[in-house]
């Protein structure tokens, strides 16, 4: 998983944090996504417990972290 969240800093190095509310807001839309995995898994790394968009496999917690950051689907 260090893999995936360095690339998610590297990508958002020049992005501000979304607001708590705003993270709350977007981790509720993607918990009642039909895309939403409950399981990490990318290449040979399994995560039991965090929560993964099955359309762009990034880390939810990660994702929803970032201003600059979008739903693939457009939900947020």
């Amino acid at each position: 998983m260090w893999f995936t969240n360095l690339f998610g800093w590297a990508k958002n190095i020049s992005s501000d944090l979304a607001s708590y509310q705003k993270k709350l807001d977007r981790l509720d839309i993607c918990n009642n996504c039909t895309d939403k995995k409950d399981n990490f898994s990318f290449l040979f790394i399994k995560k039991k417990g965090i929560p993964q968009c099955g359309v762009c496999k990034c880390a939810l917690y990660d994702k929803t972290i970032w201003q600059d950051e979008q739903c693939p689907k457009g939900k947020w």
